[in-house]
């Protein structure tokens, strides 16, 4: 399904520079505290993101 998207949609220079980096820095950095606070590995971090991946894929 991810594939359908990509085929149709593309952002914006301004796009991605107002809204996707700032949005993809925020979510590492929210990530980085988890972990801290957490004390967990890295990949417990990856598979919570992976899980995230995969429920958005169904919303459509």
């Amino acid at each position: 399904m991810a594939d359908k998207y990509q085929a149709t949609w593309k952002p914006t220079e301004e796009d991605f520079d107002k809204i996707i980096l700032p949005a993809m820095q925020g979510i590492a950095q929210q990530c980085a505290s988890h972990m801290n606070e957490l004390q967990c590995p890295p990949e417990f971090i990856a598979l919570m993101l992976r899980d995230f991946a995969d429920a958005s894929e169904n919303l459509s």
